[in-house]
């Protein structure tokens, strides 16, 4: 028998940023990688790539699968909880299995309100791999550390969220399980592929839960990641690899050893990066461009001094800009994410973002509203203000909640008033006749006249959600 990993597809009407594109889902595919290094026989079905609906995806799983695993973020919980009655009455006696943050965060919950029998805490390599050897060897699950079992009406923590260390000592991610031909972003060449560097993260903003990683940082030794950049380019044929953590150049020496084994190495591919802007001075920009970074991924947040305070960013406005102007000055393409309504931010400052915004020399900018994560210290604010009931996650996660988390109103913007913010905010940005040339001359030359009007529908989709 078979383990079979999906990502269902997201049929509540919430998701976890704006659209820009399907990306592999790089979780389940170093899932598949450490199951089949131990010789189980395993398949991805990732329903988001291939359009499917819940009742497409259960009709797609094996049918001599016997261990199930369904991935799950915050948002897409009441998906994932919805599908899990269906797939245990259309699979009697299998072993089902979530995974993911909202089940790290709250694993007694999510079996509770769920037909899951079990559930992976943290890093899942070692405890799907455990699962399944203790199942197909029937022998009882209850006891595999990071996880949370049914027996019958009881359910079992063992312990807490697991943080593997040593990330060097994981196979590379199973790619080849996965559709890559179906994945798509409108700010990258294709194909691409995705890699992390590290897991977790050493800063503490306070909108960000690092619960899935048990609050560590652990990163890859610079030979471990360039080897599987070099496996995505040879191998999968990627054009541009998305270093898809956000820490790069944190740890300043290891940034630029990866720099120079690609150089070394002659590999010659166009990479992106997530980084924070009080890491990337000249000398490591031009490390990075020199080595074939031609992206950065800047978490700007805000263009008030007073609500990056309030957020715990540890980064000034003037940071932002000298970072952004350098990077400029190379070449990079630039891109700034963008958060409004976090509580106690007033309209004017986030207009302030807006302005902070078009003035950066950014080519991409993404605006997203404040959303109260479990486990963060945002959801201790908003409870504190009396925004949110403490219990309200708990709630969401036993299916008594039909709604997503509420946006912080703000004391000076009606109901409506932060969707409308955001929306301004991408008007504002992308209708300057600069940066809307700019951006539609670098998608025709990224895949042809079809991107734009694929960009274009993503953008419309968002301002209409």
């Amino acid at each position: 028998m078979k383990v079979a990993l999906i990502r269902c597809r997201e049929e509540t009407g919430a998701r976890e940023t704006n659209v820009t594109g399907i990306y592999p889902p790089l979780g389940l595919a170093c899932l598949a990688a450490a199951l089949r290094a131990r010789a189980h026989d395993v398949c991805i079905l990732d329903a988001e790539a291939l359009g499917l609906g819940s009742k497409g995806a259960l009709d797609a799983i094996p049918a001599d699968a016997g261990v199930i695993g369904f991935t799950a973020t915050t948002l897409l919980w009441p998906t994932v909880r919805n599908i899990s009655f269906e797939a245990r009455r259309r699979f009697p006696g299998r072993l089902l299995v979530a995974g993911g943050p909202h089940v790290t965060a709250f694993p007694r919950e999510c079996l509770s309100g769920s037909a899951f029998d079990a559930g992976v805490m943290g890093d899942g390599e070692d405890a799907i791999c455990s699962l399944a050897e203790q199942w197909f060897a029937r022998r009882a699950v209850a006891g595999v550390p990071g996880c949370a079992v049914r027996e019958d009406d009881r359910i079992t923590v063992n312990g807490g969220p697991q943080a593997i260390k040593d990330l060097d000592r994981l196979p590379l991610p199973a790619l080849d399980l996965l559709p890559m031909d179906r994945y798509r972003s409108v700010m990258v060449r294709m194909p691409f592929s995705t890699i992390v560097t590290s897991r977790g993260c050493p800063f503490r903003c306070a909108f960000c839960s690092q619960v899935y990683t048990d609050w560590q940082w652990n990163t890859r030794t610079p030979a471990g990641i360039v080897e599987e950049m070099e496996r995505n380019v040879r191998q999968f044929g990627s054009r541009e690899i998305i270093l898809f953590d956000e820490t790069f150049g944190v740890k300043r020496g290891d940034a630029l050893e990866v720099c120079r084994l690609i150089v070394e190495r002659n590999l010659k591919v166009r990479w992106n990066a997530r980084s924070r802007v009080d890491v990337l001075d000249e000398a490591l920009l031009r490390a990075m461009w020199g080595a074939g970074c031609r992206a950065l991924h800047l978490g700007v947040e805000s263009g008030s001094q007073r609500v990056l305070d309030m957020m715990r960013k540890k980064i000034t406005l003037r940071q932002v800009e000298c970072a952004a102007e350098a990077a400029r000055r190379i070449g990079f393409t630039l891109h700034g994410y963008f958060m409004l309504g976090y509580p106690g931010e007033t309209r004017q400052e986030m207009l302030e973002t807006i302005r902070f915004a078009r003035r950066l020399p950014l080519d991409w900018a993404s605006f997203t509203v404040a959303v109260p994560q479990p486990m963060t210290p945002l959801f201790e604010l908003a409870c504190e203000q009396g925004l949110m009931s403490r219990d309200y996650w708990q709630e969401y996660t036993l299916g008594r909640c039909a709604a997503p988390a509420p946006f912080f109103a703000g004391t000076d913007l009606g109901p409506g008033g932060l969707t409308r913010m955001k929306n301004m905010a991408y008007l504002r940005f992308y209708l300057r006749p600069r940066t809307l040339a700019r951006d539609l001359a670098f998608l025709a030359r990224a895949g042809g006249l079809g991107r734009p009007l694929s960009a274009g529908w993503y953008w419309l989709k968002e301002l209409l959600r």
